[in-house]
C-alpha cells in the first residue's frame, strides 16, 4: 500500500499541511512572547478598561488555535477522507484477492499431497 501514488501524495500533502499549521501556531506564540519581552510598553497599552494589548493578544492565541483546528478538520474532511476511502477500498480488494489465491493454493496443494505417487 505504501507504494501507491495516491498514498504517497496523501502523505506529502498531510505533512505539508502539518508543517504549515505548526509554523503558524509556533509563529503566533513566538510573536506574542517576543512582543512581551521586547515591547512591554505596547503590551501594557490599554485597549478598553482593564483589557490591554497583551491580554488581547494572549486571548487571541486561543482563537488562533481554534482556527487552526477548524482548518485541520475542514482539510481532513475534504482532502484526506476521500483519498483514504479509495485506498481502503483498494486494500480490501487486494486482501480479498490474496485470500482467494491462498484458498486456491491450499486446495491445489492438498490434492497434490493426497494423490502422491509412491
Amino acid at each position: 500500500m505504501a507504494r501507491q501514488p495516491a498514498y504517497q501524495s496523501l502523505r506529502g500533502r498531510h505533512r505539508r499541511f502539518g508543517a504549515r499549521a505548526t509554523a503558524v501556531a509556533v509563529g503566533g506564540f513566538l510573536l506574542y512572547v517576543l512582543l512581551s519581552s521586547f515591547v512591554p510598553g505596547l503590551m501594557n497599552t490599554s485597549v478598553s478598561g482593564h483589557l490591554t494589548v497583551g491580554l488581547a493578544l494572549g486571548l487571541g492565541q486561543f482563537v488562533l488555535m481554534g482556527v487552526i483546528v477548524w482548518r485541520y478538520l475542514v482539510y481532513t474532511r475534504t482532502q484526506v477522507t476521500p483519498v483514504v476511502r479509495g485506498l481502503r477500498g483498494l486494500a480490501r480488494h487486494h486482501e480479498s484477492t490474496e485470500r482467494e489465491r491462498a484458498a486456491f493454493e491450499a486446495r491445489t496443494t492438498s490434492r497434490d499431497e493426497e494423490y502422491r505417487p509412491w
